[in-house]
């Protein structure tokens, strides 16, 4: 099977030596634990390796990013310029574009750059979208649109959002990561609770305020055999490093 290196410092080594290539990777954790500085170090290692790399955010505005990135030396703006990477923010909130056709815009910058890598930063925002019950009929969530109105829940919606946009990553073959938050304490995997089921790979980051610790769990990868304890991980000047538990003692 074909690997893709993540980038991430010492954790390669410890998955068959990256990620399957064409695999979707969800990377869940609480707000500060590092999901977009994994993702943007996933594209980052991508370019060096000549491998084009597209990066959706949907919470931070481009420049924002950008500049956080310097910080560890990546420099998105000149890599842009050259072709190797290409960012881009959709903001789900704006009325200038009907809230449905974002996932269209996402195929269509697909479609037209034909990135090797892609990173989905966050899949949080696109599980509350709107949806229409003829949507849902057509996907056959729902089959008699009169009977099954009062039954479109919330927990569908994000159901139906989250199995398009997986699926139409997986028709790319492309490699990605998507992020998602995850409050302290959950019980899921996700803040969706469906994207784990669906993902190939499923990290979790983790920070501890109390120990001052950061970790990185991976919970289930296709076809890869991997380590199974809590990693602890650091954040360098250079990006994310993980570690074996038993390095640190």
């Amino acid at each position: 099977m074909q690997r893709i290196q993540t980038g991430i410092i010492n954790l390669d080594e410890l998955i068959e030596g990256g990620v399957p290539k064409g695999s979707i990777t969800l990377v869940s954790g609480s707000p500060g634990t590092g999901k977009s500085i994994l993702a943007q170090q996933f594209i980052h290692h991508g370019a060096s390796l000549g491998e084009k790399g597209l990066y959706v955010s949907l919470e931070q505005r481009i420049p924002e990013v950008f500049e956080h990135a310097k910080r560890f030396g990546w420099d998105f703006e000149s890599l842009e310029k050259q072709g190797a990477v290409k960012f881009a923010f959709l903001d789900l909130t704006s009325t200038n574009q009907e809230q449905e056709t974002h996932l269209s815009t996402i195929n269509n910058m697909i479609d037209e750059y034909k990135p090797k890598r892609i990173v989905i930063d966050s899949i949080s925002p696109i599980a509350n979208m709107p949806v229409t019950a003829e949507e849902l009929a057509s996907y056959g969530l729902i089959s008699d649109l009169s009977a099954f109105m009062p039954l479109i829940t919330p927990e569908l919606i994000t159901r139906f959002q989250i199995h398009k946009l997986i699926m139409m990553l997986k028709q790319t073959r492309a490699t990605s990561i998507i992020t998602s938050e995850l409050p302290r304490d959950s019980n899921w995997l996700s803040s969706d609770k469906v994207s784990e089921f669906l993902a190939d790979n499923v990290f979790v980051l983790n920070y501890s305020p109390a120990a001052r610790q950061r970790t990185l769990t991976i919970e289930k990868m296709r076809a890869t055999k991997h380590v199974e304890e809590i990693l602890p991980m650091i954040i360098t000047n250079k990006g994310i490093k993980v570690t074996r538990a038993e390095e640190v003692l």
